[in-house]
């Protein structure tokens, strides 16, 4: 089977293994970037995963299942700030920063539980067929701030340490990233 979803491009391997269970593993990938500018600095972001993905599936009624299972691998969103107006705001004060810049990561955990819904990967016959899933990944990223000399210089250690803990505390909110996949399979 091969997919779309946020979790990015999926390719796998499915398997009824009787009755109404089923047992999957896939390779996810997913690489987006977007540049933009906001309150005079250029920021330059990136999404990145990574994944091996195992499942477990029981089928209720027809294609309709529940789906339990893992994803490991590197799962992390990443981004620069470079201050284009002369200053860039940390722990609520501006610090001349012409140049500067402060780069951000929030890392997943390498090993995450998968718990969803879905229909498909259930066809008895040889051909194509089609699946849709829904679920959610379980985990908090650990985040992390890194500024260049200038700037940890102008602020002080005690303000970027209060910076990065706000950034972990808006980290912290999302204890699940959202998976939605669609695609296609063929049963030989």
């Amino acid at each position: 089977f091969a997919g779309l979803g946020t979790t990015g491009l999926e390719v796998g391997i499915g398997e009824r293994i009787g009755g109404a269970a089923g047992l999957r593993m896939s390779a996810e990938f997913l690489d987006l970037a977007r540049d933009f500018e906001r309150n005079g600095a250029t920021y330059d972001t990136r999404l990145k995963f990574s994944s091996f993905g195992v499942y477990g599936d029981y089928f209720l009624a027809g294609g309709f299942r529940v789906t339990a299972g893992a994803l490991l691998g590197t799962r992390k969103a990443s981004g620069d700030a470079v201050a284009t107006n002369g200053t860039i705001t940390i722990n609520g004060t501006s610090y001349p920063a012409a140049g500067e810049s402060v780069a951000a990561e929030a890392k997943f955990p390498s090993a995450a539980p998968y718990l969803g819904i879905g229909w498909g990967h259930h066809q008895p016959a040889s051909g194509m067929n089609f699946y849709v899933d829904l679920g959610v990944v379980i985990g908090k990223a650990d985040a992390k701030l890194t500024p260049s000399a200038g700037i940890l210089a102008a602020a002080g250690a005690a303000n970027i340490a209060a910076e990065q803990a706000n950034l972990q505390e808006s980290v912290d909110k999302l204890k699940a990233y959202p998976a939605l996949k669609i695609g296609f399979g063929y049963k030989f």
